[in-house]
């Protein structure tokens, strides 16, 4: 805390007769108030109350920091206007040769010190009030923050006008349980909902990024280098899941490297060498054992595997909406059936509730939860079942809600957890009960309460842009 000085010599009485720097008795004053005014706040409140006076606080702050923003962005759309007009009044018989974007940006940056590609965003959302009307008044009420904001002007910049608004609506919606939209929901429903509304064009760049596909790699600091593969995405997916099992399966087999240092060293194994090498341990010879592979560890991994959840109106032709690389991201529809339709593909039904998007409940009832149980648990969570959490279930702890032996062994009764909800619950930090409409409603030490739900397999098919697609004489998909 920087010293404040009152611009007042403090007696010295007020300091003890020690005759303190002022700027120092105004601290001691300020810390002596600060704690007496602690001390009767603690006498009167628990700790709970405390913690949700506090939270509450920064709810406020957050909500007046977002109005703030938005009151930013209408100043900067001011000051685009002026340059307009200023620049008008500039043209002669030749065009000036410069914008008023340019312009109203390098004044800001120079005012300001903000980066020039930050401001060049937010001038971006100044400028289209109509476009991004529902970003606007958010921001003015104060229940968007300009960094979401920002993130969706950026990444709907391929899509049209009319489309843009609705969308906008779609990402900015509260969670299930009314609460804020974690950063991952947020980050989840903008990646679907773009892919949704933008199919074609999505499917357009896709084909030409096909044809660019590449690897490269450089140096960088301490010895150490980066290297990146673009390849389609199911490839991707496979190559990371497949080294993610390798490295566990080395992990369990004694290996005393970290699962990162695994990935990192199993996957420049298996490219430079076409093996794995038996060797276990951090500071083992990378030369030394390289005609020798771990044939258990390769034959014990189950190969890759891709799982793609593409809703029936998609595999038949009947939606464009974006499908599911579940824990990865979306593609889109032409994607999906393409990737679907491939050589080896084997298909799996997940029947769903045509209303609520959800899996339909199995009975079952075993000591302990057969692989089965397992496998149905996950495909009706879809994602960790802890607030605001979106690790993909297949990533989780089977957890019983009610611990057992109190709690049946029952697929009621059991749910995905991602290890860090997982440790939350069971360090009791979260009160945890089952409500109505299969939810589950996690209660913190502040008292603030948040309910999730079974994952709506067929949301993407609401999404803006997801309905039948025009394809006037285009042949169907099969």
């Amino acid at each position: 805390m920087p010293f404040l000085d009152t611009g007042r010599p403090a007696s010295d009485t007020a300091a003890g007769g020690s005759g303190l720097d002022p700027r120092v008795v105004w601290l001691l004053r300020r810390a002596r108030v600060t704690g007496e005014s602690a001390k009767v706040r603690s006498a009167s409140l628990s700790l709970d109350d405390e913690a949700d006076v506090v939270l509450s606080q920064i709810e406020r702050l957050e909500v007046q920091k977002a109005s703030l923003e938005g009151r930013l962005v209408d100043a900067y759309a001011a000051l685009h206007s002026v340059e307009e007009q200023q620049l008008a009044r500039l043209t002669t018989s030749s065009p000036v040769p410069i914008t008023a974007d340019q312009v109203a940006v390098q004044e800001i940056t120079c005012a300001t010190g903000v980066g020039a590609t930050e401001v060049a965003r937010r001038m971006e959302l100044a400028v289209a009030p109509r476009r991004h009307r529902v970003l606007r008044e958010r921001l003015r009420s104060g229940a968007v923050s300009l960094q979401r904001a920002l993130r969706i002007v950026v990444e709907t910049r391929a899509l049209g006008d009319e489309v843009v608004p609705d969308l906008e609506a779609t990402v900015l919606a509260p969670a299930a349980d009314g609460s804020v939209a974690s950063h991952r929901l947020f980050s989840t429903r903008l990646q679907r909902c773009v892919r949704s509304a933008d199919s074609r064009a999505a499917e357009e760049r896709r084909r030409a990024s096909a044809v660019r596909r590449t690897a490269y790699g450089r140096i960088v600091e301490d010895g150490m280098g980066t290297f990146t593969v673009v390849a389609p995405a199911e490839r991707v997916v496979g190559v990371l899941d497949r080294v993610d099992a390798l490295a566990r399966a080395a992990r369990a087999a004694g290996d005393d490297r970290s699962l990162d240092q695994l990935r990192s060293d199993l996957l420049c194994d298996l490219a430079l060498l076409g093996v794995v090498p038996s060797r276990v341990g951090a500071d083992a010879d990378l030369g030394a054992d390289t005609g020798a592979t771990c044939s258990r560890l390769l034959s014990d991994v189950a190969p890759a595997l891709v799982r793609i959840v593409v809703p029936f109106e998609v595999a038949v032709g009947l939606s464009d909406a974006a499908c599911e690389l579940p824990g990865h991201g979306w593609v889109t529809a032409a994607h999906a059936r393409q990737i679907m339709t491939a050589p080896g593909s084997v298909w799996q039904r997940l029947a769903v509730d045509v209303d609520t998007g959800r899996t339909l409940e199995l009975s079952t009832d075993r000591y302990t939860p057969t692989q089965g149980m397992v496998e149905h648990v996950r495909a009706v969570d879809g994602v960790c079942r802890g607030p605001g959490c979106q690790v993909p279930a297949e990533r989780c702890d089977v957890d019983h809600l009610v611990p057992w032996p109190m709690g049946a062994t029952h697929i009621s009764n059991v749910d995905s957890l991602s290890r860090g909800c997982h440790n939350g619950k069971t360090a009791r930090v979260w009160r945890v009960q089952r409500v109505d409409d299969d939810g589950i409603s996690w209660t913190s030490l502040a008292g603030r309460t948040y309910v999730t739900y079974p994952k709506d397999w067929r949301e993407a098919l609401h999404d803006p842009g997801s309905g039948p697609p025009d394809r006037g004489d285009d042949p169907p998909p099969f």
